[in-house]
């Protein structure tokens, strides 16, 4: 098939596919404006999110490897180097490993103390939007609904009129096919985005468990190998017995 009329042929199926979607639209009646609204809001937030909480982009490689081998820098007396190199990642194994070897913390109950409380800021900033990814789940099908219910109003109003058959039976057919769209799109918006708020709850929750663990097992090593000096952030290596 030459390319110029393959080239038309999807055309014309997209020209097709954007006319059909735009009919199941304007058939749902203006309910269908807040669903579409609430499609737009969830897409936008399951794309952000997604992004996001790349495993990748949460906890480097090369992060990861270096506060599992703190003892290295202990053996060369010094962990600034270190957390220089934290300083410059904007991950979040960055930002809560520098909180656990700052040196700003004389015992290991005080750095995890800390640690908590960088992770419990880390946290909630992760979750932002995924909270509002349940109120679509609620309010979309509900909206539906209310479309439902406008579009049986509009048909059983046909039955109280003066207007002719035709007529009648037109208003019939418009409000039944008001009542089916949009309870069709309110469903079609709330499976997607229950499925995907408990994927991102899930996955905030693996977040939470990975940092925790990383956190305890990175002041284990830091107290172990360096000893903190009362106010002040210099560390020294403390002395193995």
């Amino acid at each position: 098939m030459p390319i110029s009329a393959l080239l038309a042929n999807t055309n014309a199926a997209a020209t097709d596919g954007f006319s059909r979607m735009w009919h199941f639209l304007a058939g749902g009646g203006e309910v269908m404006i807040l669903i579409v609204l609430c499609s737009i809001v969830s897409v936008t937030i399951i794309i952000l999110k997604a992004l996001q909480l790349r495993q990748h982009v949460l906890f480097p490689k090369r992060v990861i490897d270096d506060l599992n081998n703190i003892e290295r820098y202990a053996s060369r007396g010094d962990i600034l180097p270190l957390q220089q190199r934290l300083e410059r990642n904007p991950s979040v194994a960055a930002q809560l490993g520098l909180v656990a070897i700052s040196g700003k913390y004389e015992t290991r109950e005080e750095s995890t103390a800390a640690c908590e409380t960088a992770a419990r800021g880390v946290m909630h900033r992760l979750e932002a939007g995924v909270p509002l990814l349940e109120v679509i789940v609620t309010v979309s099908p509900l909206l539906g609904l209310l479309g439902a219910v406008i579009g049986l109003v509009t048909v059983f109003s046909a039955f109280g009129g003066a207007e002719t058959t035709a007529a009648d039976t037109t208003q019939v057919a418009r409000g039944i096919a008001e009542a089916l769209h949009s309870t069709i799109a309110g469903l079609l918006v709330a499976i997607p985005t229950v499925i995907a708020h408990g994927y991102f709850t899930r996955r905030l929750d693996a977040i939470a468990v990975r940092s925790e663990s990383l956190l305890r097992q990175a002041i284990h090593d830091f107290h172990r190998h360096f000893e903190v000096r009362p106010n002040s952030v210099v560390n020294t290596p403390a002395t193995h017995k």
